[in-house]
Protein backbone atom coordinates (compact mmCIF):
# COMPACT_ATOMS: atom_id res chain seq x y z
CA UNK A 1 0.00 0.00 0.00
CA UNK A 2 2.97 2.40 0.77
CA UNK A 3 4.59 1.74 -2.51
CA UNK A 4 1.08 2.11 -4.37
CA UNK A 5 0.54 5.75 -2.58
CA UNK A 6 4.42 7.03 -2.88
CA UNK A 7 3.70 6.07 -6.78
CA UNK A 8 0.07 7.49 -7.43
CA UNK A 9 -1.75 10.17 -8.01
CA UNK A 10 -5.52 10.27 -5.74
CA UNK A 11 -7.72 10.05 -8.61
CA UNK A 12 -5.60 6.70 -9.52
CA UNK A 13 -5.73 5.19 -6.08
CA UNK A 14 -9.58 6.07 -5.95
CA UNK A 15 -10.10 4.46 -9.31
CA UNK A 16 -8.57 1.01 -7.96
CA UNK A 17 -10.31 1.46 -4.42
CA UNK A 18 -13.40 1.96 -6.00
CA UNK A 19 -13.85 1.08 -9.53
CA UNK A 20 -16.09 1.82 -12.11
CA UNK A 21 -18.55 -0.68 -13.12
CA UNK A 22 -21.18 -1.32 -15.52
CA UNK A 23 -23.62 0.16 -12.51
CA UNK A 24 -21.45 2.47 -11.66
CA UNK A 25 -19.16 3.11 -8.13
CA UNK A 26 -20.16 0.89 -4.85
CA UNK A 27 -18.09 1.46 -1.79
CA UNK A 28 -17.86 -1.70 0.01
CA UNK A 29 -19.26 -2.17 3.81
CA UNK A 30 -15.61 -1.95 4.87
CA UNK A 31 -15.14 1.12 2.79
CA UNK A 32 -18.32 2.47 4.71
CA UNK A 33 -16.93 1.88 7.71
CA UNK A 34 -13.76 3.68 6.96
CA UNK A 35 -15.76 7.25 5.84
CA UNK A 36 -17.29 6.87 8.70
CA UNK A 37 -14.39 6.76 10.95
CA UNK A 38 -12.75 9.55 9.10
CA UNK A 39 -15.95 11.92 9.21
CA UNK A 40 -16.88 11.88 6.03
CA UNK A 41 -20.65 11.60 5.80
CA UNK A 42 -21.39 10.91 1.61
CA UNK A 43 -21.57 7.59 0.89
CA UNK A 44 -21.82 8.01 -2.55
CA UNK A 45 -18.99 7.45 -4.47
CA UNK A 46 -19.35 9.91 -7.31
CA UNK A 47 -20.17 12.75 -5.00
CA UNK A 48 -17.01 12.81 -2.44
CA UNK A 49 -14.93 16.43 -2.66
CA UNK A 50 -11.39 16.09 -3.92
CA UNK A 51 -10.25 16.47 -0.33
CA UNK A 52 -12.63 13.77 0.91
CA UNK A 53 -11.09 11.69 -1.53
CA UNK A 54 -7.62 12.55 -0.66
CA UNK A 55 -8.43 11.31 2.88
CA UNK A 56 -10.13 8.14 1.84
CA UNK A 57 -7.06 7.01 -0.38
CA UNK A 58 -4.44 8.20 1.78
CA UNK A 59 -3.34 5.87 4.54
CA UNK A 60 0.30 7.87 4.98
CA UNK A 61 1.84 4.96 6.86
CA UNK A 62 4.88 5.90 8.83
CA UNK A 63 7.18 2.84 7.91
CA UNK A 64 9.03 3.45 11.25
CA UNK A 65 5.83 2.47 12.99
CA UNK A 66 4.26 -0.72 11.44
CA UNK A 67 4.34 -3.41 13.93
CA UNK A 68 3.25 -6.53 12.23
CA UNK A 69 6.32 -8.53 11.41
CA UNK A 70 6.51 -11.62 8.69
CA UNK A 71 5.78 -14.52 10.43
CA UNK A 72 6.73 -18.36 9.91
CA UNK A 73 6.33 -21.47 11.52
CA UNK A 74 10.27 -22.14 12.26
CA UNK A 75 12.58 -19.80 14.18
CA UNK A 76 15.98 -18.63 12.17
CA UNK A 77 18.26 -16.46 13.56
CA UNK A 78 19.36 -14.56 10.46
CA UNK A 79 15.61 -13.61 9.89
CA UNK A 80 15.49 -11.65 13.16
CA UNK A 81 16.63 -8.10 11.00
CA UNK A 82 16.12 -8.42 7.25
CA UNK A 83 16.56 -5.56 4.37
CA UNK A 84 13.15 -5.41 2.30
CA UNK A 85 12.56 -3.55 -1.18
CA UNK A 86 15.84 -3.60 -2.32
CA UNK A 87 14.69 -5.04 -6.30
CA UNK A 88 14.96 -2.06 -9.12
CA UNK A 89 11.33 -2.68 -8.88
CA UNK A 90 10.30 -1.15 -5.43
CA UNK A 91 11.89 2.04 -6.59
CA UNK A 92 14.08 2.56 -3.32
CA UNK A 93 11.31 2.05 -0.99
CA UNK A 94 13.66 0.04 1.28
CA UNK A 95 13.08 -1.13 4.92
CA UNK A 96 14.20 -2.66 7.51
CA UNK A 97 12.08 -5.25 9.18
CA UNK A 98 11.85 -8.89 10.76
CA UNK A 99 10.31 -12.65 11.15
CA UNK A 100 8.45 -13.59 13.92
CA UNK A 101 7.58 -17.33 14.99
CA UNK A 102 3.88 -18.16 13.88
CA UNK A 103 3.05 -18.45 17.09
CA UNK A 104 3.90 -15.40 18.99
CA UNK A 105 2.00 -13.20 16.23
CA UNK A 106 -1.43 -11.19 17.54
CA UNK A 107 -3.42 -12.77 15.11
CA UNK A 108 -2.86 -16.13 16.66
CA UNK A 109 -4.05 -14.44 20.05
CA UNK A 110 -6.91 -13.62 18.50
CA UNK A 111 -7.56 -16.81 17.46
CA UNK A 112 -7.04 -18.30 21.36
CA UNK A 113 -9.47 -15.68 22.17
CA UNK A 114 -12.25 -15.58 19.76
CA UNK A 115 -16.03 -16.42 20.50
CA UNK A 116 -17.66 -16.34 17.16
CA UNK A 117 -16.27 -16.08 13.29
CA UNK A 118 -17.95 -12.18 13.86
CA UNK A 119 -16.01 -11.60 16.75
CA UNK A 120 -12.68 -13.11 14.91
CA UNK A 121 -13.31 -10.86 12.03
CA UNK A 122 -14.06 -7.80 14.34
CA UNK A 123 -10.93 -8.52 16.39
CA UNK A 124 -8.74 -9.03 13.37
CA UNK A 125 -9.74 -5.63 11.79
CA UNK A 126 -9.14 -3.75 15.03
CA UNK A 127 -5.29 -4.95 15.36
CA UNK A 128 -3.42 -1.75 14.88
CA UNK A 129 -0.33 -2.63 12.01
CA UNK A 130 1.37 0.56 12.46
CA UNK A 131 0.56 4.54 12.81
CA UNK A 132 0.40 7.41 10.13
CA UNK A 133 2.01 10.30 9.89
CA UNK A 134 0.58 12.05 12.31
CA UNK A 135 0.25 9.17 14.54
CA UNK A 136 -3.07 8.12 14.31
CA UNK A 137 -3.48 4.42 14.43
CA UNK A 138 -3.75 2.42 10.85
CA UNK A 139 -5.79 -1.17 11.63
CA UNK A 140 -6.31 -3.67 9.43
CA UNK A 141 -9.58 -2.88 8.87
CA UNK A 142 -8.12 0.51 7.37
CA UNK A 143 -6.40 -2.04 4.71
CA UNK A 144 -9.08 -4.13 4.14
CA UNK A 145 -7.58 -7.90 5.35
CA UNK A 146 -10.10 -8.68 7.98
CA UNK A 147 -12.28 -10.71 5.81
CA UNK A 148 -9.34 -12.14 3.79
CA UNK A 149 -7.43 -12.96 7.41
CA UNK A 150 -10.72 -14.41 9.09
CA UNK A 151 -10.82 -16.69 6.23
CA UNK A 152 -7.56 -17.65 6.38
CA UNK A 153 -7.92 -18.54 9.84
Amino acid sequence: RMFHESTQSDQALYGRLVPKLKTGRQFSQIQINRLKRLGIVETDPDKLTEEEIKKFVRLNIDPETITWQRVMDTNDRFLRKITIGQSPTEKGHTRECQFDISVASEIMAVLALTTSLADMRERLGRMVIASDTSGNPVTAEDLGVSGALTVLM
